[in-house]
């Protein structure tokens, strides 16, 4: 594969320091995936289900805490 592009390579394949560790917890039978905030505590992110209901529901809505 050929990569072009006017910005430096080192620039292109940088990784990025500030990755925020996010963790996929199981709640009420539902896989969320959460950012931590603290002792306990998680942010929302992203709700994986195949369940359109799951979508509907506002404790499972993402930022929520």
């Amino acid at each position: 594969m050929i990569l072009y592009t006017p910005f430096p390579l080192e620039l292109v394949f940088a990784e990025k320091d500030g990755a925020v560790p996010y963790q996929e917890v199981v709640v009420s039978g539902v896989t969320l995936v959460v950012q931590p905030v603290g002792s306990g505590l998680g942010k929302i992110v992203q709700i994986r289900s195949t369940d359109p209901a799951v979508y509907l529901k506002p404790e499972f809505q993402p930022g929520q805490q």
